[in-house]
């Protein structure tokens, strides 16, 4: 019987009141400081995923869409903390989480780049 495929490593976050947990994967490449109308606002930095990805647990979020209506920003109902985004509908699946809600240690480890969001 072969040996079962040692798991990938995930990393988890949660919002300041712990009642949103998201597990993903390591980082593919650097995070994203979008530095668009919202996200540079939000202060988010985001590492982008597939939905099968990533696990999001514990209290049911809030959503904000606005403009052209293709992103959900989610964000804890609790603390107001901004966690993910999600594309709405089905051009490009993908849900985005924001790296500032990792723990110091994880989050000084990471490499990141900077866009302008256009």
């Amino acid at each position: 019987m072969a040996a079962p495929a040692p798991q990938q490593a995930r990393l988890s976050t949660t919002c300041h009141c712990k009642a949103v947990r998201l597990t993903f994967p390591p980082l593919r490449e650097p995070a994203n400081e979008c530095l668009c109308s919202v996200c540079r606002r939000y202060g988010a930095l985001w590492a982008y995923y597939t939905p099968d990805e990533v696990q999001i647990e514990g209290a049911a979020t809030e959503a904000y869409v606005w403009g052209k209506k293709t992103l959900s920003f989610n964000r804890c109902k609790t603390c107001g903390c901004m966690t993910h985004y999600t594309i709405v509908g089905d051009t490009e699946p993908r849900v985005a989480v924001n790296c500032r809600m990792l723990e110091r240690d994880e989050y000084e480890r990471l490499e990141s780049e900077q866009s302008d969001g256009d």
